[in-house]
């Protein structure tokens, strides 16, 4: 929007027309007031004194939300490098009866012990493609990116000119 500051999109392609289940209520059913359940979800960690930890962003539509969180939670959680969070398999559950797999957890003992529980998944390719950028000591950066979802990508910290 010239002037405005922000991009319009079709994210209304976000929302869910027809419910999943008639006999439920569907929170992503398009109605007043209401927002698509994904989109974007640039994210800002930061640190006790609002200092900047890492900052992430994928797309991916529908799977954004579980990219950035699976992300987010190999880096924090799990102590993962950066650069080996992002790589880390993926699964994605968007209210359905089946949570989608890439193929290093589909292919693994864990997706068999999930199934003992009653859980059904589905395998695909690939899920969301995220970038990230990770503050260090002393005021240096590092950026992060896929390394083979997409093709690849490439990250890098950029100074500008003065």
């Amino acid at each position: 929007m010239p002037g405005r500051g922000f991009l319009l999109n079709n994210e209304l392609t976000d929302f869910s027309f027809a419910p999943a289940d008639p006999a439920v209520h569907d929170p992503n059913l398009p109605g007043p007031g209401k927002r698509p359940r994904s989109s974007i979800a640039p994210t800002i960690v930061l640190d006790r004194h609002d200092r900047p930890v890492v900052a992430l962003g994928s797309p991916g539509g529908a799977t954004i939300i579980t990219t950035v969180l699976g992300t987010l939670t190999g880096f924090l959680d799990r102590g993962l490098p950066l650069d080996e969070a992002i790589a880390a398999p993926r699964a994605s559950q968007r209210n359905t009866a089946r949570t989608d797999l890439e193929p290093g957890l589909y292919d693994s003992a864990l997706r068999e012990r999930l199934e003992a529980l009653g859980h059904s998944f589905r395998r695909t390719p690939e899920i969301g493609a995220a970038t990230a950028v990770q503050r260090l000591p002393g005021g240096r950066w590092l950026a992060a990116a896929e390394r083979e979802r997409r093709g690849g990508g490439s990250a890098m910290v950029v100074r500008p000119a003065r």
